[in-house]
């Protein structure tokens, strides 16, 4: 079995975005080149972005210059233009202007997504948090480990799973919170500052209350599901949508529509995967609780003949052919992190001590 690559990056977010940048420079610009080619084979090409780019560029100035930063960072790093790298970061703001095309396979503007599965567990001594990273089978960039440590010490240390053009999203951080990600649309999605990008801010939260002020910035294009879970056995589910927000304490499970009546009434009815998924996810953590990291690897690496939590490509699908790239497990007592880069059903996960990695 090869071995995870980690990509370690210190200092201020511009210093960080560099690093990453020039250290994983021939993935990255492939997964540029893959993810312009993408939205022009489906109508939205270059000229077109570059009318949209600039008000998520102008929204991520005022409100995350901080995540502006890192972000040309990792252009001038890989010899790309901020355009190039904004591409793959901003995907879900760029993808409802893709022309609805009858009779064209894959997701069309404005349908459902199918993103992403997670879920949290504690029992007053464990506290375990698993995420599928579900997206594009196409997608070249290298899943790789990437291990953020801020020059600014009031801002915790971060490892987090992701592909090699992407911001860190879902992960684990040295002050004992593991975030996991999933993708929600709302009727009041607008342009504004990058999904993704936000993520990365909320993965630095150091308690519930932090994470939902980060998760909820003026100007953000639209919202996300996060799970989060923290050492001591806490958990709570935060869903965002461009306006609104709301907070759950407690474990949970999730996928791709909102839970909250209040939120999900502003979004179009569940795709019939994501309510498939989160059902066999239900019953799986109510047959059998998870209590150590294996159980949460087994439900990630679940196949039901009706509703597969380790979602493979349809060949059917083409190019718009979705599948989970990476699976993610973090017990929080006792600070370790499980990754598989690949589906995890046959990709081994390799194990991880946070403290070890922040370390260096």
């Amino acid at each position: 079995m090869s071995g995870l690559r980690i990509i370690r990056a210190h200092g201020a977010p511009y210093e960080r975005g560099r690093l990453i940048g020039r250290a994983l420079a021939g993935t990255i610009r492939e997964s540029a080149a893959y993810n312009l080619a993408q939205f022009e084979r489906r109508g939205l090409d270059r000229a077109a972005i570059e009318r949209l780019a600039p008000p998520l560029v102008a929204a991520t100035r005022h409100g995350m210059p901080h995540e502006l930063a890192a972000l040309q960072g990792m252009a001038d790093g890989a010899g790309l233009s901020l355009l190039e790298v904004l591409v793959p970061n901003a995907y879900e703001e760029l993808d409802p202007a893709v022309p609805s095309v009858p009779g064209e396979p894959g997701r069309m503007a404005g349908g459902p997504v199918e993103r992403c599965s997670a879920l949290s567990v504690t029992d007053g001594a464990t506290t375990l948090l698993g995420h599928d990273e579900q997206w594009l089978a196409g997608e070249p960039g290298e899943v790789v480990l990437v291990v953020e440590v801020p020059d600014d010490p009031a801002e915790p240390a971060i490892v987090s799973p992701t592909v090699a053009s992407w911001r860190p999203a879902v992960g684990m951080t040295g002050g004992g919170h593991a975030q996991a990600v999933m993708s929600v649309t709302a009727r009041d999605d607008r342009p504004g500052i990058p999904r993704v990008l936000v993520s990365r801010a909320v993965l630095g939260a150091r308690d519930r209350a932090g994470a939902l002020r980060l998760a909820t910035p003026p100007g953000r294009s639209g919202g996300y599901a996060y799970l989060h879970a923290f050492r001591g056995s806490s958990a709570c589910l935060i869903e965002t949508t461009a306006s609104g927000s709301a907070l759950r304490d407690g474990p949970s499970v999730h996928t791709n529509h909102y839970l909250v009546p209040d939120l999900a009434a502003q979004a179009a009815a569940p795709s019939a995967g994501s309510h498939r998924r989160l059902t066999r996810l239900t019953d799986l953590v109510a047959a059998a609780p998870p209590r150590e990291p294996e159980a949460v690897m087994a439900i990630l690496s679940d196949h039901d003949p009706s509703s597969s939590i380790c979602l493979h490509p349809d060949p059917a699908d083409g190019d718009d052919a979705e599948a989970v790239l990476f699976s993610m497990v973090c017990d929080l007592e006792a600070g370790r992190m499980w990754v598989a880069p690949g589906q995890p059903c046959r990709t081994p996960y390799q194990a991880f001590d946070i403290a070890e990695l922040i370390a260096g």
